[in-house]
């Protein structure tokens, strides 16, 4: 049954009651107390008195660790929060109430009235406690809820690129049921079970196991009906049978077959949903005790190692994305509304396939993928490593059959996962410790056969799958690979390391090496930052349009394979991940659209390629102030524009200039001269017999190559030094454009080289550190390194000079992160550096020590007004000292 559904008024009042009926179940999400730390619980049980402590009012979903993941500060809070709660509860009879949670990470203490209820561990799966022995009626009762995110080596995950908020973070739930019901007491799930063994276009074979509890002390007869309902709401089956139970009888089962003639499928394109009511019936009275409804989809699928996927009998390319359930400034407290929303963006795109990583996530998301028509997986957080104890095994059991209770009746979940990437964070090394290494290889392999085992076992009628990063020996080696159903490779060829053909090569050697396992492609991706772009663009500078290249290069290689089976971009958006700098700190990027769900040149590349849809739209069509210096006589800069479109062809006018290009792989490509100011882009094409059109606005800040050519235009200029980037930062309406060399009567640098933090595979284009106290990290993470000069050949006139630097030697601590190259990276000596700034021949600095003065890692603006005359010009100069002058960025502008 959907939330929604459940959903009942209780907006005005902490108060229930119940009448003659069968189950109530209702969010009491409203006016928590929260308080963040550790108290000591009493019989008193009234903690915000108790205790002389400050508590805040919040609403759940709610996490305590949405702000302090972004700040400058490393790490966040890791630890205990409490949440507290009165409720008034009428005298009933014959109820049973439960506190049901759908997520709290991660582990979760409850009490009732000062006494505890009862403990669960796990942040992603859903759990309930029967509440009703500790009520007292006809009066407050007082809700406590602990909920601890701090490290625990007996709870996956361990580590992770994500982070790992700790709070209430969905939604709670009162249940109210009669003495008879269905048990939730089986993992907390629906109890109610549906298979279909068999299905065909000719029939369907519907199973439906209830799960049902008789909790009053006398023997009770009841009537389970199950009735089938078609779209258009009509009864096509029903059946009754009737039941009789002992007093007190725990989940006694009752089985129902029920067969659907010329049944409608369940596909992507036409996503058809039956559903199942299930109901008892008090035997006598026919008084309706309890009640579930859960979606119906008739579908029948296969994997093939050497033809790809098939649903229904007929072959689907399986391509999509993973997900998480992160938002700007919300961390991972989504409302129902939210989670609805990222679901349709990948409908829209044209995907049929989420891999829902990695962890289970809000119900919410399953039920959409039900109605969408998107084949999806889950898995548990079992991520880079695993803790060698029995714990730790009977927490991953534990998990795995929440999860496949939990969401057993989706229609669109096709696969159960597990253990990503396990061998990525050793705690042996290989080498030096061998032996212990081997150990505990062997004990991932037997963690993962043993979890492989029961999830088969619980349902035999889903595929397993196991998804591992590029270290194909490692997992080989290690026996894993024969443990699952499904091979999962994440893979990042072009991005952590090699070159893009890189990619192709591994996909046809995992084929010759497993030939008789489907393979899927379970992540690839590149982070961008939608800020950043670059005509020259490398691996590792965060830009627009390297990432477009390697989405380019590998949807062409994934579509050329048929037994590559199906695919998912990491990710559907960009999340938070707090130990990461890059260029935009604290977050992973390699989102096609961003945290605010900004839509990513690569969504519509994928749109384009995998939508039914007509598409013509402006490649990098967020990037609406563009800039660059214009060329030799002339008063315009060309730049490269991209139409993403699904036509044959494109026709592009701009200032009454119409272009013509022919679409290649779904892109049709110009060099469009961009002049001063505004410039309009219309893009058209036409599609199955009708034109389409898009309309892109830039504002081009066109930047002087000769200043004669420009006399009294010039106004400012934004240039990132050491750089071949490009950054819009919209906040402030400035374009930053790439340093350029200096040549008589223009503008440039004079002397150094560009910064390149040295790595095992060469040098990275920009530093990789969280520049402190700036928002536009961008501008500080690249420099000029030994800068002799600045000249600028500018007409008289006074200008605001600033000048901007981060210390990016740095001798601070930080994480290795094992995913972006952090154990790979070359120490660099640390240099004492300092140096004197002359502007015209005049000291402005003396001595100037950026470590000394300010750290490193830190934004320094230091602005200047400079007044120039007798047509000298700006001339900065860099005095060395000692060490190497170094200059980050620089802004001029005319007053």
């Amino acid at each position: 049954m959907t939330k929604k559904l459940y959903l009942l008024l209780f907006a005005l009042t902490a108060v229930f009651s119940l009448y003659a009926q069968s189950r109530q179940t209702f969010t009491i999400n409203n006016n928590w107390k929260f308080y963040k730390g550790d108290l000591e619980i009493s019989k008193s049980y009234a903690l915000s008195k108790q205790n002389n402590t400050d508590w805040d009012i919040i609403d759940i979903p709610h996490t305590w660790n949405n702000i302090d993941t972004t700040d400058d500060t490393p790490g966040y809070y890791r630890g205990v929060g409490w949440y507290e709660k009165s409720i008034f509860i009428t005298e009933e009879e014959n109820t049973k109430t439960l506190i049901y949670f759908e997520g709290a990470n991660q582990v979760t203490d409850v009490y009732v009235n000062g006494s505890w209820v009862g403990q669960h561990k796990g942040g992603y799966t859903r759990f309930h406690f029967d509440i009703t022995s500790f009520l007292k009626y006809g009066q407050d009762n007082i809700l406590a809820v602990k909920v601890d995110n701090s490290h625990n080596i007996e709870i996956p995950p361990l580590s992770a690129d994500f982070t790992f908020f700790g709070g209430i973070y969905r939604d709670v739930f009162l249940v109210k049921l009669s003495d008879v019901h269905f048990s939730m007491d089986d993992y907390s799930s629906s109890g109610i079970y549906i298979t279909t063994p068999e299905v065909s276009k000719a029939k369907a074979k519907v199973e439906i196991k209830s799960l049902i509890k008789n909790e009053s002390n006398q023997s009770k007869t009841v009537h389970v009906v199950n009735r089938i309902i078609n779209k258009d709401g009509q009864t096509i089956s029903k059946t009754t049978k009737k039941v009789k139970f002992s007093k007190s009888e725990e989940n006694k089962t009752v089985l129902e077959e029920i067969t659907i003639e010329s049944p409608e499928l369940w596909s992507p394109d036409r996503p058809y949903l039956y559903q199942i009511i299930t109901q008892i019936k008090d035997g006598k009275t026919g008084q309706l005790l309890d009640e579930s409804i859960a979606p119906l989809g008739l579908r029948w699928f296969k994997f093939d190692a050497e033809k790809g996927f098939f649903l229904n009998g007929e072959y689907l390319k399986l391509i999509g994305t993973n997900r998480h359930q992160d938002y700007l400034k919300k961390g991972n407290a989504l409302s129902d509304e939210m989670h609805m929303r990222d679901i349709r963006l990948l409908k829209e795109m044209g995907g049929n396939f989420l891999r829902i990583a990695h962890y289970p996530q809000d119900p919410t998301v399953l039920e959409m993928c039900d109605r969408l028509g998107i084949l999806t997986s889950v898995e548990i957080p079992i991520v880079n490593a695993i803790t060698e104890s029995e714990a730790f095994t009977e927490n991953c059991l534990f998990m795995a059959e929440e999860m496949v209770k939990q969401n057993y009746n989706h229609p669109s979940l096709i696969i159960w996962a597990y253990m990503n990437e396990v061998l990525l964070r050793l705690p042996f090394n290989q080498k030096t410790e061998k032996d212990r290494y081997e150990i505990y290889a062997k004990n991932v392999t037997k963690l993962g056969a043993q979890i492989d085992k029961h999830i088969r076992k619980l349902d035999p009628s889903r595929y397993t799958m196991i998804p591992n990063h590029g270290a194909i020996s490692r997992y080989k080696d290690a026996g894993l690979t024969s443990v699952p159903m499904i091979l999962g490779w994440n893979l990042y060829q072009g991005w952590y390391g090699g070159v893009f053909d890189g990619f192709d090569k591994s996909l046809d050697k995992l084929h010759k090496l497993f030939p008789n396992q489907p393979l899927i492609v379970t992540e690839y991706g590149a982070d961008v930052h939608p800020r950043l772009h670059s005509f020259d663009s490398k691996r590792f500078d965060y830009t627009v349009e390297y990432g477009n290249k390697y989405h380019e290069h590998y949807l062409k290689a994934i579509v050329e394979r048929p037994f590559i089976v199906g695919a998912n971009i990491w990710n559907l958006n960009d999340f938070y991940s707090e130990s990461r700098g890059y260029a935009l700190p604290r977050a992973n990027l390699k989102g096609i659209t961003t945290l605010d769900r900004e839509k990513k040149d690569t969504w519509w590349l994928y749109k384009t390629f995998l939508s039914n849809e007509p598409v013509v739209k402006f490649g990098q069509n967020q990037w609406k102030i563009r800039g660059g210096v214009a060329e030799a006589g002339k008063d315009y800069c060309t730049q490269p524009v991209t139409v993403y479109s699904n036509g044959d062809a494109v026709e592009l006018y701009h200032n009454n200039i119409k272009y013509t290009a022919q679409v290649h792989d779904n892109i049709a490509r110009f060099s469009v001269p961009f002049v001063n100011g505004e410039n309009r882009l219309e893009a058209k094409s036409t599609i199955n017999s009708k034109e389409y059109i898009d309309i892109l606005d830039v504002d081009f800040r066109l930047t002087p190559n000769l200043f004669s050519e420009f006399k009294d235009e010039f106004y400012q200029l934004n240039a990132l030094l050491g750089s071949k980037r490009m950054y819009e930062d919209k906040m402030q309406s400035i374009i930053w454009i790439p340093e350029k060399e200096y040549q008589s009567g223009s503008w440039g640098y004079v002397g150094g080289e560009s910064y390149r933090p040295k790595t095992k595979y060469g040098g990275l284009p920009s530093s990789e550190l969280d520049i402190i106290d700036s928002e536009d990290d961008p501008v500080y993470q690249t420099q000029r390194v030994g800068i002799e000069q600045f000249k600028l050949d500018v007409p008289d006139g006074k200008y605001a000079v600033t000048l901007h630097w981060a210390e990016l030697e740095s001798d601070k601590e930080h994480e290795k992160l094992v995913y972006n190259l952090g154990d790979d990276k070359v120490s660099e000596r640390i240099t004492d550096r300092e140096f004197n700034i002359l502007v015209n021949g005049d000291y402005i600095e003396r001595g100037f020590n950026l470590r000394a003065r300010y750290g490193s890692e830190k934004a320094v603006q230091l602005k200047y007004q400079i007044f120039v005359s007798d047509g000298k010009g700006i001339n900065i100069d860099f005095e060395k000292v000692k060490g190497q002058p170094v200059l980050n960025a620089i802004q001029v502008r005319r007053l």
